[in-house]
């Protein structure tokens, strides 16, 4: 929506900036709370919000990544797209995600390293003085650290490097691989050669068959007209109403003072003005870390990633074990 409204972007794009923003854990503070009061007594409101951070975690990565890739959808393809007179319906499956696919993966293979981390710290949360543990590692390093226990930490790290290794080798690899396929490029690249669980796949005559039926009935679906496709002639000179633009514009900006008004009104009526302080100069400490931290991270890396990436036989060997150790969840390495 976004991508395809000017106006709605106006709106979406920072909020999404906004929420992706947002550390997760401040996310889980109240979600918690918001869970537990729906069901409360039961684990049911814990694993909810757990599966609510792990969603924020990876979703606004995502969504910016397809957002992307349809601002950048070439105007001959749209030109194609208009030629065969393809609906909407048509266009999104045939064009849009296609040509979104290969950043789309790459993106979920970030949001999973993210969503790692935050699997561990969302299984054992206290807020207050209660303490929410759910079943999984995150609980049993919990555990492990009260009793002092770093064989059993050493035992939860090698269960998450075997964890990471078979979702590496099983899933993300052969779905690089595949989305390779969709990459526009004008000239050509390299291509580096199919995994061998691809190969295993396409190799398989069940899982050919299997891949061929879901192929053939998503096929038919992803042809339905479901609405006229688009006209040929497109003005694309009209320009956009400016009374319209005008009343938008107004819109959003009565939205944005009176929420500022609101957050205000409840920050006075519930904090002191002294507590506002103490937050911004904590968040001041924790941002001037961050920048710090980013900079040493840049000086050390851009150049040795400028090093690799100019050698392929570098990338080969480099690439798959910098996203083996990227998947790692760090908070795993704390004790």
């Amino acid at each position: 929506l976004a991508a395809k409204s000017r106006r709605a972007g106006m709106i979406l794009v920072p909020i999404l900036d906004i929420l992706q923003s947002v550390p997760i854990l401040g996310f889980l503070t109240f979600t918690v709370t918001f869970f537990m009061a729906l069901f409360p007594g039961k684990v049911m409101g814990a694993e909810l919000a757990a599966v609510f951070v792990i969603f924020t975690s990876q979703a606004w990565n995502m969504a910016f990544s397809f957002y992307q890739s349809l601002t950048m959808l070439p105007a001959d393809l749209q030109e194609v797209a208009r030629s065969f007179r393809l609906s909407p319906w048509q266009k999104f499956w045939r064009l849009d995600v296609p040509f979104a696919m290969p950043g789309l993966i790459w993106n979920t293979m970030l949001s999973m390293s993210g969503g790692w981390f935050f699997v561990v710290a969302s299984e054992a949360v206290t807020v207050g003085n209660t303490t929410f543990s759910l079943p999984g590692i995150g609980s049993y390093v919990a555990t492990a650290l009260q009793q002092q226990n770093l064989k059993a930490i050493f035992y939860a790290i090698l269960a998450m490097l075997v964890v990471i290794l078979l979702y590496d080798q099983l899933l993300f690899r052969p779905l690089v691989a595949w989305s390779g396929k969709f990459r526009f490029e004008t000239t050509a690249g390299l291509t580096a050669p199919d995994p061998w669980m691809l190969k295993m796949l396409r190799r398989t005559q069940l899982f050919r068959t299997i891949g061929e039926a879901i192929g053939t009935v998503m096929g038919n679906v992803f042809r339905l007209r479901l609405s006229r496709g688009s006209r040929v002639q497109v003005d694309e000179g009209r320009a956009p109403s400016r009374i319209v633009d005008a009343l938008w514009y107004m819109i959003i900006a009565i939205g944005a003072g009176y929420a500022g008004w609101r957050i205000v009104d409840f920050v006075s009526r519930t904090l002191h003005w002294s507590d506002l302080g103490n937050a911004v100069l904590m968040g001041s400490f924790t941002l001037l870390r961050v920048i710090v931290l980013m900079a040493v991270a840049a000086i050390i890396w851009v150049p040795i990633g400028v090093w690799i990436g100019l050698r392929p036989r570098a990338t080969r060997i480099v690439q798959p074990i910098a996203q083996f150790l990227a998947a790692f969840p760090a908070n795993l390495l704390f004790p």
